[in-house]
This record gives structure tokens, sequence and C-alpha cells, in this order.
């Protein structure tokens, strides 16, 4: 194998704010979709993130 194929991901930079904004409200929302709710824990490390 010549070429890194994971070359590209490791180019990659942290994912700004608002990535990180999506990804949180992805997961809360699934969750919300099973009937649970997140911890305060999760919601306060979200808004730290």
């Amino acid at each position: 194998m010549n070429k890194d194929p994971f070359k590209e991901y490791v180019k990659q930079s942290e994912p700004g704010k608002r990535d990180k904004g999506y990804a949180w409200y992805t997961a809360i929302g699934l969750q919300a979709v099973d009937g649970l709710q997140p911890s305060q824990y999760l919601l306060d490390t979200a808004i730290e993130t």
C-alpha cells in the first residue's frame, strides 16, 4: 500500500463550535427518541465544549 488511507483524517483540525453543537444536539435528540433524558452532566459538558 503506497498511499496512507488515513492521511486526510490526520490533516483535519478540531471541529468548530457549530459542528460540535450539531453533534450534541443530534446526540440529545437520539436519546429523546428512546424516551431518555440527558443527565445534567451531559448538558453541562455540551455547554462547555
